[in-house]
């Protein structure tokens, strides 16, 4: 570990496995992302994935993983630091094991703690605090990531590409599939008519239902006041930015914006963008203490 090196984080590439349903396939983003690692090199940077670099909720996970091998490579030769996030938990059970052979998954982690500048910094996905995703299992959101997957082979490419479907009308269509399955269930019980479970908007990702973001919000600040670190920087629910001088997210690579965060020795951090082969700063960095 160098403490004079910069720190670049990025989250949520959602690498797939370059078919219709992999938004990291379209709108040039593997040539943007190639390009951001020459600048991360130049620049002598150490580069921090904080989660869902892979897209296994919609895609076969040995597909994914031959489709991305040359990052995969690259990355590693850069010496990246990968925490892994929900969408691509599967690699949960083996961290710090040797059943993933190739050297990028050496630095594959959990969330951890690094002390830069005069602040404890917390990394992670962000998915670990929310009681609906922290376990690993497969719930209501990877059931609807899936559901919007089958419409993504219909339609040629990604529903959440540019002048694609939105995350409201995803959520429609999974509160219709809860509503048609409460309906069988009821029709084989022949029982009463029963509402659907309270719990379905809860067990989705920020992304899909980003009324969320305020809970999970106050679930990062009272870890952080439990914990006793300084600053948390996450990923996770896409949107890039800062809620005072305690927490940073580091956006997503799946949208209209590829965002990232810049975090200098003395520990300011910027929330940047990157577009059309350079950088543009968003929120510069801040005086620290």
């Amino acid at each position: 570990m160098d403490d004079s090196r910069t720190i670049f984080v990025v989250s949520d590439l959602h690498m797939g496995d370059g078919g219709p349903r992999d938004n990291f396939a379209f709108d040039n983003k593997a040539t943007e992302f190639s390009r951001f690692l020459d600048f991360v090199g130049q620049a002598r940077g150490e580069l921090f994935i904080l989660g869902d670099l892979f897209e296994f909720w919609q895609a076969n996970i040995s597909r994914v993983l031959m489709e991305r091998m040359s990052f995969l490579d690259r990355l590693a030769d850069m010496g990246t630091v990968y925490v892994i996030g929900n969408h691509d938990a599967d690699f949960e059970e083996m961290i710090g094991t040797r059943l993933l052979n190739h050297p990028f998954f050496d630095r594959m982690t959990g969330p951890f703690t690094r002390q830069i500048g005069s602040r404890q910094f917390k990394f992670m996905h962000g998915h670990e605090l929310d009681p609906f995703h922290r376990d690993g299992n497969p719930g209501w959101g990877r059931i609807l990531s899936i559901l919007g997957g089958i419409i993504e082979d219909r339609k040629g490419s990604p529903l959440l590409s540019a002048g694609g479907m939105t995350e409201k009308t995803l959520l429609r269509i999974g509160r219709g599939f809860m509503w048609i399955m409460n309906l069988s269930v009821n029709q084989l019980e022949k029982s009463q008519t029963r509402q659907m479970a309270p719990d379905f908007e809860a067990s989705l990702t920020p992304t899909q239902y980003p009324e969320k973001v305020k809970g999970i919000l106050a679930l990062y600040q009272k870890d952080r006041l439990h914990e006793g670190y300084d600053v948390l920087v996450t990923g996770h629910t896409h949107k890039a930015g800062r809620t005072g001088d305690w927490y940073y997210n580091s956006g997503c690579w799946v949208g209209l914006r590829n965002n990232y965060l810049r975090i200098d020795p003395a520990g300011a951090v910027s929330v940047c963008e990157w577009k059309n082969g350079g950088e543009i700063i968003t929120e510069g960095m801040e005086e620290q203490p």
